[in-house]
C-alpha cells in the first residue's frame, strides 16, 4: 500500500495561464480539439485510440485545462474534477525505469519530463476547479500524484530548450506550493537556473522559434512570481534571462499583439505575452538591430517582421524552416501576410510542405526551395541543409541603397524601409534574392521590390548554362499568403482585400508577373484540421541576368 503524502498547500495556488472559452465550451459539448485530432468522450478511458505522440503529449499535458478554466462555469469545473480523476486511474503510476538517475525518462508521452512539468503546473494552477467537493480523502490522491510527479522530474531530465525550462519550472513552482516539499525548493530553483545558458542560447534562440521564447518567458515569470509570494530569493540568472527576454520580445510583436509564425512557431495563446512581458524589470525597451534573425518595420498602426537570417543549423534545424526574407504583415487588430505555419501536428506530409519556402511569403523558384529537407536521420529528425551562406538585412534610403549600420533610425513620421538578400540559389542556378521593402509613415501603404538576379561573373556564367537548354526560362514565384479571416477577390491585375470588420485594402503589382489566386491553408496549435486560406501568387520565369517585380498593399482611402 502506497503511503499518503503530505496533503495541502503552502499556499492557495492562483491560475496563471491563460486559455480560450471557445474551446473550453467546446470540450464541455464534447469535443476536446487537440492539435491533429479530436477526442470524444472520456479520452482517458481504456481501449480508447492510439494517439500519435504529440498529440498525445498535448493531451496529457492537460494545457486544455486552460480552457475549462476561461469557462468557469459548475459543468466545466465538474469536467476538470472527472478528467484529473479519470488520468490518475488510468496513469497514475508512474513507469519503472532500469535506471532512475539521470536519465531523460520513458518514451511515453504521458510521463516525459516536460509534459509531467506542463501537467503538474496545470494541476496546480486549477486546483481551485479540481478540488472543491472533494472530500479530504477523495482529494489525497491528488496530493499523492502531484509529489509523486515532482519525485519523477527531480529524478528525470528533458531535452535542452524549451522542454527542459518547462520541467524545470513544473518542478520548482510543486516544490513551493505543495506542503511538505519545501526544502526541494532551493535546489530545485538552482538547478532551474543553471540550465538557463544551454536551454536559452544554445536552444531556444538557435531555434529563431518566437513561440518557443514566448514559452520560456511565461515560464521563467510564473516562476518568479510563486517565489516572490513564498519570501524565496531568486536566483540571478533566472532574473537575468527575464530581463534579456523580454526586449526580443518586444521587437519581434505584432501591432495586433501577436508574435510571427516562423521556424515551427505560432502567434502565441492570446494574452500571454502581454502578460509574460510584466515580469521584466526595469524600463519597457526594445531590442535593437535584428532581433532573432529578424527585422521589423513598424508604422503608426502598422508591423512588418522579415525573417532576416539563414535558418538555424545544428539540432535546432530539426523543425526550421527556408524562410529566409519570409514576411508577415498586419495592419492594427488584423493580420494580412502570414506564414502558412507549422504542419508538425497535422501529419507527416504537412510536416514537411510547411518547411518548404512555398508555404512563406517570400520569393521561391518554382519546386525549389532556398534550402533542402534532408530525409529522417537516426532520431527520426529531418534538418535543412543547403542553407543560405550570405543573408543580409538594413535599413537603406530611398535609392535603395544600404545605409551604415550606425546611420541613425528615420523618425516615425517618416516612412520606414529595409534591403534585404540572400544567396540560397547561387551554387545550384547562380541566382540572388534581393527583397526591398518600404512601410509609409500612415502605415496605409506598404510595398516592395523582389529581384531575382546573377550578381558577379559566376553566378552568370552558371545561370548561362541553364538558361541555354531552357527556352522558356527558370520559373518562380512571390507568394503572400493571406490569414485566413482575410476575404480576397482578383478583379484584373489586382486584388481586393477585405478585413474583419469591413476595412478593405487593394493589392496592386507593376504586370511584370502574372497574378493569380490559390488555396493556402493556415496551421496553428490547437487547431483539429488545417484551416483554409488563400494565397496571392506572382508568377514569371527569368530568361535574362535578372529581373525586377514591384507589389503594393493599399489600404483603401489612403493617399
Amino acid at each position: 500500500m502506497t503511503q499518503s503524502r503530505p496533503y495541502g498547500f503552502t499556499r492557495r495556488p492562483e491560475p496563471r495561464s491563460l486559455g480560450s472559452t471557445r474551446r473550453g465550451q467546446e470540450i464541455l459539448d464534447g469535443a476536446l480539439r487537440l492539435t491533429g485530432g479530436s477526442i470524444t468522450g472520456d479520452p482517458f478511458a481504456a481501449g480508447s485510440p492510439a494517439l500519435p505522440p504529440d498529440t498525445a503529449a498535448e493531451l496529457h499535458g492537460f494545457g486544455w485545462l486552460d480552457d475549462l478554466a476561461a469557462v468557469g462555469n459548475a459543468k466545466a469545473r465538474d469536467m476538470a474534477q472527472r478528467r484529473v480523476l479519470d488520468w490518475l486511474a488510468a496513469f497514475g503510476d508512474p513507469p519503472e525505469t532500469a535506471d532512475d538517475a539521470g536519465v531523460t525518462g520513458p518514451t511515453d508521452p504521458a510521463w516525459r519530463a516536460d509534459v509531467t512539468g506542463r501537467r503538474v503546473l496545470r494541476w496546480l494552477f486549477h486546483s481551485g476547479q479540481i478540488l472543491p467537493g472533494l472530500s479530504r480523502e477523495q482529494a489525497q490522491p491528488i496530493f499523492d500524484s502531484l509529489h509523486r510527479q515532482l519525485d519523477w522530474l527531480s529524478r528525470h531530465q528533458a531535452p535542452v530548450g524549451l522542454p527542459q525550462i518547462e520541467a524545470l519550472s513544473g518542478r520548482a513552482i510543486a516544490a513551493m506550493l505543495l506542503k511538505g516539499a519545501e526544502a526541494q525548493s532551493a535546489p530545485a530553483l538552482d538547478d532551474l537556473a543553471q540550465a538557463l545558458d544551454a536551454s536559452i542560447h544554445q536552444g531556444v534562440l538557435r531555434s529563431r522559434s518566437p513561440e518557443l521564447l514566448l514559452g520560456c518567458l511565461s515560464l521563467l515569470a510564473w516562476v518568479k512570481q510563486t517565489a516572490a509570494e513564498a519570501g524565496l530569493p531568486l536566483p540571478p540568472p533566472i532574473t537575468a534571462a527575464i530581463d534579456e527576454i523580454a526586449p526580443i520580445l518586444r521587437a519581434l510583436r505584432h501591432a495586433d499583439g501577436a508574435l510571427p509564425r516562423f521556424h515551427g512557431g505560432g502567434r502565441g495563446v492570446s494574452g500571454r505575452l502581454d502578460h509574460s512581458l510584466r515580469a521584466a524589470s526595469g524600463p519597457a525597451v526594445t531590442a535593437s538591430g535584428h532581433a532573432m534573425g529578424f527585422a521589423r518595420l513598424a508604422r503608426a498602426r502598422a508591423t512588418v517582421i522579415l525573417d532576416a537570417a539563414a535558418p538555424p543549423a545544428g539540432p535546432a534545424a530539426a523543425h526550421a524552416h527556408a524562410s529566409t526574407l519570409g514576411i508577415e504583415f498586419t495592419s492594427a487588430r488584423h493580420p494580412i501576410v502570414v506564414s502558412c505555419g507549422s504542419g508538425r501536428l497535422f501529419g507527416e506530409a504537412w510536416a514537411r510542405a510547411s518547411r518548404a519556402t512555398a508555404c512563406h511569403s517570400t520569393l521561391s523558384l518554382s519546386g525549389l526551395s532556398s534550402a533542402k529537407l534532408l530525409p529522417p536521420d537516426a532520431q527520426g529528425h529531418e534538418r535543412l541543409t543547403l542553407l543560405p551562406q550570405q543573408v543580409w538585412a538594413g535599413p537603406c534610403d530611398a535609392d535603395g541603397n544600404l545605409l551604415p549600420p550606425d546611420a541613425p533610425a528615420p523618425p516615425p513620421r517618416e516612412a520606414a524601409s529595409i534591403l534585404a538578400g540572400h544567396d540560397g540559389w547561387v551554387g545550384t542556378h547562380g541566382l540572388t534574392h534581393l527583397r526591398e521593402l518600404y512601410l509609409s509613415a500612415s502605415g496605409d501603404h506598404f510595398s516592395g521590390e523582389d529581384t531575382l538576379a546573377a550578381l558577379d561573373i559566376a553566378g552568370q556564367g552558371r545561370l548561362e548554362q541553364l538558361l541555354a537548354n531552357r527556352p522558356d526560362g527558370i520559373g518562380f514565384e512571390i507568394r503572400f499568403h493571406l490569414h485566413p479571416d482575410i476575404e480576397a477577390w482578383q478583379e484584373g491585375d489586382a486584388v481586393r482585400l477585405v478585413l474583419p470588420g469591413g476595412e478593405e485594402w487593394y493589392f496592386s503589382h507593376d504586370l511584370v508577373a502574372a497574378l493569380r489566386l490559390e488555396p493556402s491553408a493556415w496551421l496553428e496549435t490547437g487547431l483539429p484540421d488545417p484551416r483554409p486560406s488563400i494565397q496571392i501568387v506572382l508568377a514569371h520565369h527569368l530568361r535574362a541576368e535578372a529581373v525586377q517585380i514591384g507589389w503594393t498593399f493599399m489600404r483603401a482611402g489612403a493617399s
